[in-house]
């Protein structure tokens, strides 16, 4: 049977495909199901799907797509449309329009908006194309949804010149969960958030594209505040991942959302605050009113991921956060290299050097001079443990080496970052676990084509940029791990300027990613 998508305007649309045919995918559907000529970037696409029940169920998790319609005609004009409505065949309009059951015909349009007063004669004249109807009409409570749809050509210039492309009739099969998902868990309602935590949508799609499913776990090697796993974790996984960042991961330091009073009337209040604490700066009470002033913009003592899957009543579905270093992670969780894997999926996406630093765990630590403390700081980082320390005349005593301590770190070039990473995946992956990634790229006038990330166990599945600006990119690369006998035998690929992947000699990691930074901050006439 015929099915028409119907996608969320124009958004994200260069991961539709992507996301589509993942869900085929999750819902063990053929890829078949597409035809071959789609142009992803229309606002419907036509699918093919065995019944009701499986088209509903198909878009119940996608982020892109808002509802799915049965499609009973179609034709150039809506004239030509009515010739077609004898053409149906009674069994699949017989239940709707012709029994007890009542309906309601709603008109749409995409690219043009047709003015209420011209939607009903459309209504009317549908109605009495359909000789014989019995069915009611309810307006307010019906049992069925009807929908004409008219799809206009984008408009070329600021003037009405849109043009007729498709009418549409058919049935609503079933909507999608991106509405409640994308009010649920809206980022500016979220307890533990970060400066670069992954957009709802985003995260929605990549948990897609991962095909994670209930009991699957998902590992985030660059977790930050952990958006998605936590988008996995809505449909069951299990999600957990790692980050090098301790302030980070347990919420220390200060909040994103600093400054962020939306009440003129508090926005005054505060300032008037501040007033106060510089005036009374100097009295004896002044640090009552400067701690409370401190506090504003910090995190509470228990923010965290956790908090966030407790918030969702997902807290069944946390798995763990590691503190851990991803360029020692496999030497860390101690997996040796079997066929088996661990994590069903990895999804992450790696600092770039510009928002957030680069950083590993140093192979070699850096000696310093031992920093001088006074015995009551000794004690009370020691809980009291006694050294034989001996004070200077200023009764200060040297730290011991012993003591625990953050190691010393030092700059992680993208290009090993990526590395590391299809290594990690390589060993901790089960065979056809998908790994999905983001990577940075420069759109400068030098920039025509930018060479992929290749592994011989991972076969690249799909690539979708999205713009961040007029001259950085980020590609998300969905790849997928081969079976044991099928190692070495995924080709290399680039990727040019029109979206186009086509197959080249390299290997490895690209090293355009080292002057990913470098090129980001040059000056735009010299990118």
């Amino acid at each position: 049977m015929d099915y028409l998508l119907a996608f969320a305007a124009h958004e994200f649309a260069n991961f539709r495909e992507l996301e589509v045919r993942s869900l085929l995918t999750i819902s063990g559907l053929s890829q078949d199901c597409i035809p071959e000529d789609t142009d992803w970037n229309d606002p419907y696409v036509k699918v093919k799907l065995p019944n009701d029940d499986i088209a509903a169920r198909f878009i119940e998790r996608s982020m892109l797509i808002k509802f799915i319609y049965s499609v009973w005609a179609t034709a150039p004009t809506f004239d030509e449309l009515l010739l077609k409505i004898p053409e149906i065949p009674l069994s699949l309009i017989d239940k709707y329009l012709y029994s007890d059951h009542s309906y309601k015909i709603i008109v749409s349009s995409v690219n043009k908006r047709i003015p209420l007063e011209d939607r009903l004669p459309y209504i009317n004249r549908l109605i009495d194309a359909h000789v014989g109807s019995s069915a009611p009409v309810s307006l307010n409570d019906p049992d069925y949804q009807l929908h004409i749809i008219f799809e206009f050509t984008r408009a070329k210039t600021h003037q009405n010149d849109q043009t007729l492309s498709r009418v549409y009739y058919g049935r609503e099969v079933g909507e999608s969960s991106r509405k409640r998902i994308l009010n649920e868990f809206d980022l500016s309602k979220r307890t533990y958030l970060g400066n670069t935590t992954m957009d709802v949508c985003l995260a929605g799609i990549i948990a897609n594209a991962c095909l994670c499913g209930p009991g699957d776990i998902v590992w985030d090697p660059f977790l930050g505040t952990g958006g998605m796993v936590l988008a996995a974790s809505v449909w069951g996984a299990y999600g957990a991942g790692n980050d090098i960042d301790y302030a980070l991961v347990h919420g220390i330091g200060a909040s994103p959302k600093a400054g962020q009073v939306k009440s003129i009337f508090l926005r005054c209040l505060l300032l008037s605050f501040e007033r106060i604490s510089l005036q009374y700066a100097r009295s004896p009470n002044h640090r009552f009113l400067n701690g409370n002033l401190m506090q504003v913009g910090k995190r509470h003592a228990d923010e965290c991921l956790r908090a966030n899957y407790r918030q969702y009543n997902l807290l069944s579905r946390y798995l763990d956060v590691l503190i851990a270093d991803s360029a020692s992670l496999d030497r860390l969780l101690r997996c040796p290299s079997t066929v088996s894997g661990l994590f069903d999926a990895i999804v992450t996406d790696p600092p770039y050097g510009v928002r957030e630093r680069t950083c590993r765990v140093a192979n070699e630590a850096i000696e310093k001079e031992p920093s001088m403390q006074t015995t009551m700081y000794i004690d009370e980082i020691t809980g009291g443990k006694q050294f034989a320390m001996v004070p200077n005349e200023d009764g200060l005593v040297p730290v011991p080496h012993d003591l625990p301590h953050f190691p010393h770190k030092e700059n992680y070039p993208l290009q090993e970052i990526y590395g590391d990473l299809l290594k990690l995946a390589s060993l901790l992956l089960k065979p056809r676990g998908r790994l999905v990634f983001w990577m940075p790229v420069n759109k400068g006038k030098h920039s025509k084509s930018y060479s992929l990330p290749t592994h011989p166990r991972f076969q690249l599945i799909s690539v979708c940029e999205q713009a961040l600006n007029r001259a950085t990119s980020r590609l998300l690369l969905v790849m997928e791990k081969l079976l044991p006998e099928e190692a070495d035998l995924c080709p290399n690929e680039m990727i040019d300027g029109d979206g186009v992947v086509t197959r080249t000699s390299f290997q490895g990691v690209p090293m355009h990613l080292n002057d990913f930074r470098k090129t980001h901050f040059l000056p735009k006439a010299n990118r």
